[in-house]
């Protein structure tokens, strides 16, 4: 594949387009060190364009037609995801999701989701592509009994629309109070930086809207967006190094450190 890569890239007779977002992971196989996401090789598979010189209008129109694609997967699971949260909030009643609000991160938040078949790690069933991030807050004032219920009741969502054949979506959620939302914003350690990550990246999906905007409010506050910000610089920086190293040297020259790069990633958690 990186020979492919290096190819295509290195072609004088190439047109070539991207059309990804790009965000910041913490890559668990470079000691957490920052990177963007899709990686160098998804972004070559699924978000890049390769034409023939006279072909630049047809490349437009089919980039336009892929972005829609990808959006219209992603805004799929985003009905999804609203779908689990309605069925959530009926059960809880409207006294109780007015002190609770939910987000959604992930490829979603981006519009990048796709839907091709894949493994589910934990269970070994066969799940439709992107998987589902949400992050529900609650407010100090909930009584610990209801963050029990709400755990309780997510997960067997969680797990109907795993096994359901109409629907085998791979949800993940985590459900914590807005004092240790806050505190993670401290941005101390890895964890506390996947947690600030996840917020700045995250897409308002339901409950309270004054509750989602103090979260977003304290980022600001605490300066937590700025140094998510420059980590996304830094990553940048790695990023375009990685690819002119890829470009100019031959394969078996390249260092392990910048070969990592270009391969897929695993984020070490993506919620605590």
């Amino acid at each position: 594949m990186l020979a492919l890569w290096q190819a295509c890239n290195r072609s004088r007779s190439l047109l070539i387009s991207h059309f990804a977002s790009y965000y910041l992971r913490f890559d668990i196989t470079r000691e957490d060190q920052v990177r963007l996401s899709p990686s160098i090789l998804r972004d070559f598979l699924s978000f890049t364009l390769f034409g023939l010189p006279g072909q630049r209008y047809q490349m437009i129109e089919r980039q336009g037609s892929l972005s829609n694609m990808h959006r219209e997967i992603s805004r799929e699971k985003i009905g999804v995801a609203q779908d689990v949260m309605k069925q959530l909030f009926v059960s809880l009643g409207r006294e109780v999701r007015s002190q609770l609000c939910a987000f959604i991160a992930g490829d979603l938040s981006y519009f990048l989701a796709h839907n091709e078949m894949r493994e589910h790690s934990a269970s070994g069933e066969m799940v439709r592509g992107s998987d589902i991030d949400i992050i529900i807050i609650l407010s100090e004032s909930l009584p610990d009994d209801i963050q029990g219920r709400i755990d309780g009741e997510m997960m067997a969502l969680k797990n109907f629309y795993l096994r359901h054949p109409k629907h085998r979506h791979e949800i993940d959620f985590i459900c914590k109070r807005k004092s240790v939302m806050e505190r993670q914003f401290q941005y101390s350690d890895i964890h506390d930086k996947i947690a600030s990550k996840i917020a700045y990246e995250s897409m308002f999906l339901g409950g309270s809207l004054t509750l989602y905007m103090e979260v977003r409010d304290a980022m600001t506050r605490t300066g937590v967006d700025q140094l998510i910000e420059a980590d996304f610089a830094h990553a940048l920086k790695d990023r375009k190094h990685a690819m002119k190293a890829l470009l100019d040297a031959p394969g078996d020259a390249i260092d392990a450190e910048t070969r990592s790069l270009f391969y897929f990633s695993q984020e070490r958690v993506e919620f605590s």
